[in-house]
C-alpha cells in the first residue's frame, strides 16, 4: 500500500466494491475520489459498494457520510453497508442509508482501475454458463435458467426470472423483480428512485433485498419470513416483507 494514499477502491469477485478509507478529513477524500472515479456512469455504475473504516488510521476522524454517499450515487454506485469504525461512525453512516454489514461484504483484493480507462473485453461464457434471456422493447427482461454465483443480470424494465437466484449471485432491475424459485443471492429493484417497485419470491432466502435504494441485509431480516413466498415492497422509507405463505421444492 502506498503511504501517500487516502483511501483503496477494492472489487470482490462477487461484484460489491469496498471503499477502504485510511485517512483524511471528508473534503480531501471526496475530492481524491472524484478524481480517481472520472466521469459519472463510467465502470462502476449499479455496482454495489460497502464503506471500509476497519484501517482508518484516526479512529475518531469525522467522515461526512451524506456527502459521500451522494457523491457515490452521482456515479451510479449503490452504498449500502458498513464495516468498522467507531459508534459515532455507525450511527452516523445509519441516518445516510449505511448498515453495518461483516467483513465478509468488506473484504476485497484486487484493485479497482479509475473509471476512464477502458474495460476490459468480456471473456465469453462457456455454455454451462449461459444464461437464457429474453429482452422485450420496453426494456423488461426474462431469465429461464438459474442465476449462479458470479453472475449479474442487470434489467431497464422489469426482471423475471424462472428459476433462482444462487447465493453470490445478483439480480437488478429498474422496475419489479419476480423470482420463481428461491433467492439465496441479492435482489435490487427500482434503481435508486422508483419507490413503487417491488421484489417477489417463492422462497425467500437473501444475501441482501434493495428497492429504491432502501436495504436490508440477510441478517437484519426476521427469520420468521426465511423460506416462505413474499413480496418485498417499500413504504414509509422502510422495506416492508409480507409473507405470502411457504414454498415447498418440488
Amino acid at each position: 500500500m502506498n503511504t501517500n494514499s487516502i483511501f483503496e477502491l477494492k472489487a470482490r469477485s462477487h461484484k460489491v466494491l469496498s471503499l477502504r478509507i485510511l485517512k483524511g478529513d471528508s473534503t480531501t477524500i471526496l475530492s481524491r475520489l472524484r478524481n480517481h472515479l472520472g466521469d459519472p456512469g463510467g465502470l462502476f455504475k449499479d455496482s454495489l459498494l460497502v464503506v471500509d473504516l476497519s484501517s482508518l488510521e484516526a479512529a475518531h476522524s469525522s467522515i461526512n457520510f451524506d456527502a459521500l454517499c451522494g457523491m457515490l450515487r452521482e456515479y451510479g454506485l449503490i452504498p449500502f453497508g458498513l464495516h468498522g469504525g467507531n459508534p459515532k461512525h455507525v450511527q452516523d453512516a445509519a441516518e445516510a442509508g449505511l448498515q453495518p454489514v461483516p467483513a465478509a461484504f468488506a473484504s476485497a483484493t484486487q484493485n479497482v482501475a479509475p473509471a476512464q480507462a477502458k474495460p476490459e473485453p468480456p471473456v465469453a461464457a462457456t455454455p454451462a454458463q449461459e444464461t437464457p434471456e429474453h429482452i422485450s422493447e420496453s426494456g423488461n427482461k426474462t431469465i429461464t435458467k438459474t442465476v449462479h454465483s458470479g453472475q449479474r443480470i442487470v434489467a431497464a424494465g422489469d426482471l423475471t426470472i424462472l428459476a433462482s437466484v444462487n447465493s453470490g449471485a445478483e439480480v437488478i432491475a429498474g422496475g419489479n423483480i419476480h423470482i420463481y424459485g428461491t433467492l439465496r443471492g441479492r435482489a435490487l429493484a427500482g434503481g435508486t428512485r422508483n419507490t413503487e417497485a417491488s421484489i417477489f419470491c417463492l422462497d425467500l432466502e437473501p444475501e441482501l433485498i434493495a428497492v429504491a435504494g432502501e436495504y436490508l441485509v440477510n441478517d437484519e431480516i426476521d427469520a420468521e419470513v426465511f423460506g416462505s413466498t413474499a413480496t418485498i415492497t417499500l413504504a414509509g422509507g422502510e422495506l416492508n416483507i409480507a409473507r405470502l405463505g411457504a414454498f415447498t421444492p418440488a
